[in-house]
């Protein structure tokens, strides 16, 4: 008999009072701050996506912190406390919070970095094994390994078939080396989690008569409950903790109560028990992106997060299922014993399930970030400045953009034509979008053409397509908007009878509802077709619609009829956003098309027409760290269409509750384009609204520029409706519709950038609002509000 599947724990009848009370003190203490690390690192990781990577990552120094409480106090009850049983529990704990020290580096990576995450993640768990491995050499112990063939169930197929449902239905996989590495670090973690739950606790606790007590088994259960829950404080990063922590501590029941199935057999049930949780880690990292849980970009109705915790939900169910059926039905499944044949029936059954409900059903396919890259050499289009014409400057912009691109790019597309790699060109920025992920980043980044690579994330697909936004239930007021009246927009149509006639305006945003009464006319294809006016490259529609309904409300704003700054401008359109988490890719897809349109199923290099493009750009968007930017990925193509003499209205940013310099996200922190921040009806700025910055190419220009009404603003919505929305999402358009009413009224200012932003400036009011916290008393906001009847006039008055 192998004496390490002998209980020779002698029972201790009398425990004292105080033993106890330091046990449950113990517990408390171990779980409290294990529950801390997963929330605050939980929300850290939640304000660095919203405020786009400039919050402070203190992650590492939380881990740090609650980890080494967690070590420290089981390390003391597993050396000081002579109770056996308790101490193999401070044991088994003590190792977990081992691998949570262990655990720090892969805290102090960037959220981004999934794949680095899980080889850190891995090492870790390898590091704590083969420490216990050495440990056991030294001290003389008998290897668990020397116990004999594992168990193997086919029954548990099933249950890990059942269990992998709704990640097979409701996920998708990411690129093949995601994948493989999420299965890698799930095996390691399977074969971390048995050699330690087994060997130091559950084949010792077992009892040597083979009795059945349910009491043990739940407390046995709540002991390893709370070890994978000091795991999942180790290894959670990157949003994972939202579904790790729900999944995996709660299999700790039903690995006691599998130990108890197993107890005569050499493994305990080790095997099968670590096949269950190897499964209900590695689910959640196979089959959702940790960047997209967050609430910022996937937290709206039927997207990422609402589908990747009801998948988590779901399993957790079905494990509490499981443990309820088992316990009372212990001693009965304790004496069944199936035939071999059986077993491969179950596992022939549960592995045909899964292929059928994934291959039927499921997001089939490998679905990874991508690469941005660009080129050291940038187009210079500087020549355009002394073309007077305005549809020759925008053309001659375009062809040297087109032509430097095709120049530069030839021998990196040859490379990844022979490496058979799919890719997608870009001339706006000098650039190629590439299908593939830290791999490919190798084996370009050293290329003598390569400037940088950026990452350029893809949304994973979803298993239901997103519902298009209903609107919402604001009755449209008979009276003009305060919004409207507040900048004196309705006194230049009403006074001066200027309303932007002869104007185009391009939108770049989540799309827009094409039939909105509010704007279905003053699409430039309602008369003719959508060729050269509407491009969606998220989901190929090929009229206008919009899912979300942010684009629809920021148009409105621009050239309603009834809420709109400049009712007689016309709109060109393109999706950017479909989903709230966009890419370089998709940014510069739409800036290309707004400088030249294309037909519908045209190519951006060759089909374009620069003679049909926008005037005015409106950029109710930024683009922060997580979607792949830094702060110089937009300068060439923004100084590109300044040359073009197209004007860039631009949202500030919704950062302003964390305090000043929060004008973070491109395009909003260069010099060539206009940013608005908001403020409210009663003249003070948002809350929310970024403010008191200087652009990243200037340090002497002020950001933003301007201050437009951006809170609580009525517009149009989908469906023909009106909603009331806040953010300068919703300011930037009061400032695309001015332009387009300046340009109108004096078609000689057209293309001139400079001109039109001092004149914004100069006729602005100056700020009256209470001071935001940030911003001393004596030193004045020195964004105005702007006034559209004032620039209007100024812009009347104005000759070249």
């Amino acid at each position: 008999m192998n004496p390490q599947n002998m209980n020779t724990e002698e029972p201790n009848k009398s425990i004292g009072c105080g033993l106890i009370s330091l046990t449950i003190f113990s517990f408390i203490w171990v779980i409290l701050f294990s529950g801390l690390n997963l929330f605050i690192n939980w929300v850290n990781e939640q304000t660095i996506m919203q405020i786009s990577g400039h919050a402070p990552d203190f992650r590492w120094i939380t881990h740090m912190i609650t980890s080494l409480l967690i070590l420290v106090v089981c390390l003391l009850m597993a050396k000081l406390v002579k109770e056996p049983r308790i101490k193999r529990i401070f044991k088994l704990w003590t190792y977990a919070a081992i691998l949570a020290v262990i655990s720090i580096p892969a805290k102090t990576l960037w959220l981004a970095e999934q794949n680095l995450t899980a080889i850190l993640q891995a090492a870790a768990l390898l590091m704590v094994i083969a420490g216990r491995n050495l440990f056991s050499r030294k001290n003389g112990e008998v290897s668990e390994d020397s116990s004999g063939k594992q168990n193997f169930s086919g029954v548990i197929v099933i249950i890990g078939a059942i269990l992998s449902i709704p990640w097979l239905l409701w996920g998708a996989l990411g690129s093949w080396l995601d994948t493989l590495l999420a299965i890698f670090v799930g095996v390691i973690f399977a074969w971390y989690s048995g050699k330690f739950i087994f060997q130091e606790y559950l084949n010792q606790s077992n009892p040597v008569d083979g009795s059945i007590k349910i009491s043990k088994i739940i407390f046995d259960g709540l002991v390893v409950a709370v070890f994978l829950l000091i795991s999942i404080t180790a290894l959670a990063v990157n949003g994972s903790q939202q579904m790790l922590v729900v999944t995996v501590p709660i299999a700790g029941w039903l690995i006691a109560a599998m130990s108890f199935i197993w107890m005569k057999n050499k493994d305990h049930g080790r095997l099968p028990a670590s096949m269950i949780i190897g499964l209900l880690f590695s689910l959640p990292l196979i089959f959702f992106d940790m960047d997209e849980l967050s609430l910022i970009f996937t937290g709206g109705t039927g997207e990422t997060l609402e589908w990747a915790n009801k998948a988590a939900w779901f399993t957790f169910l079905a494990i509490q299922f499981f443990t309820i059926m088992l316990l009372p039905n212990l001693k009965n499944i304790h004496r069944i014993s199936l035939p071999k044949s059986a077993h491969l029936g179950f596992l022939i059954f549960g592995v045909a399930t899964i292929v059928i409900l994934y291959f039927g059903w499921g997001q089939v396919g490998f679905f990874g970030d991508n690469q941005f890259i660009i080129l050291k050499q940038q187009a210079d289009v500087s020549i355009a400045s002394s073309i007077q014409d305005y549809e020759a400057r925008r053309t001659a912009v375009y062809d040297e953009l087109v032509k430097t691109a095709e120049a530069t790019q030839s021998e990196i597309r040859n490379r990844l034509d022979r490496l058979n790699l799919n890719y997608r060109p870009y001339y706006l920025v000098n650039g190629i979008e590439v299908q593939g992920g830290l791999i490919i980043k190798l084996l370009l980044q050293k290329d003598p053409s390569v400037d940088r690579i950026l990452e350029n994330p893809q949304l994973r697909p979803l298993p239901k397509p997103l519902i298009v936004g209903e609107g919402g239930i604001i009755n449209l007021p008979e009276e003009t908007l305060w919004n409207l009246t507040m900048i004196n927009a309705d006194q230049v149509i009403n006074e001066l009878g200027i309303t932007g006639e002869g104007i185009l305006i391009g939108q770049t945003d989540s799309g827009v509802d094409g039939r909105h009464p509010e704007i279905a006319a003053a699409y430039r294809g309602e008369a003719t077709n959508d060729d050269y006016n509407w491009f969606d490259p998220w989901n190929q529609t090929s009229f206008p619609t919009d899912i979300s309904g942010h684009g629809t409300l920021t148009l409105g704003i621009m050239l309603g009829q009834n809420t709109g700054v400049a009712p007689g401008a016309e709109w060109i359109g393109c999706v950017n956003l479909a989903r709230n988490q966009g890419n370089p890719g998709f940014y510069l897809d739409c800036m290309q098309f707004m400088l030249a349109p294309f037909p519908q199923g045209g190519d951006a290099f060759t089909d374009g027409d620069a003679s049909k493009g926008a005037m005015i750009i409106n950029n109710s968007w930024g683009c922060p760290a997580a979607e792949g930017c830094d702060s110089k990925v937009f300068l060439p193509a923004v100084a590109a269409l300044k040359q073009a003499g197209i004007y860039m209205s631009v949202a500030a940013g919704n950062s302003g509750d964390y305090g000043c310099d929060t004008v973070i996200d491109p395009p909003a922190i260069y010099s060539n384009v206009f940013s608005a921040g908001s403020i409210n009806q009663e003249g003070n700025i948002s809350s929310f609204s970024s403010l008191e910055s200087f652009a990243v190419d200037n340090q002497n220009h002020h950001k933003p520029e301007i201050l437009a009404p951006g809170e609580n603003v009525i517009s149009s919505s989908p469906g023909g409706a009106y909603s009331m929305s806040s953010g300068t999402s919703f300011a930037a358009p009061h400032i695309s519709g001015v332009v387009a009413l300046m340009w109108s009224a004096n078609p000689k200012l057209i293309g001139n950038i400079d001109q039109t932003s001092k004149i914004l400036v100069e006729t602005s009011h100056a700020y009256q609002g209470q001071l935001p916290n940030c911003v001393a008393p004596s030193e004045p906001i020195e964004s105005g509000l702007v006034d559209a009847y004032r620039a209007v006039q100024a812009a009347m008055d104005w000759q070249p």
